[in-house]
């Protein structure tokens, strides 16, 4: 076996348990949610939504 195919193969093992271990688990709430935590979290979203559009906006401007 040639240096480059047992690199290649070294390789093709180390990012197979990188991508593995970065998976996210199996979320085990449960599926419904209540009203005031779907709430919450929409309210959040919309937030964090707004103010990454905003950062965008003003960041594309040109800084003199």
């Amino acid at each position: 076996m040639s240096l480059l195919s047992h690199l290649w193969h070294r390789l093709v093992e180390w990012f197979a348990k990188a991508v593995l271990a970065g998976a996210p688990e199996p979320d085990h709430r449960p599926a419904l949610l209540d009203e005031e935590d779907d709430e919450a979290r929409r309210t959040s979203i919309h937030d964090v939504t707004l103010e990454q559009l905003g950062v965008a906006h003003w960041s594309s401007h040109a800084h003199f």
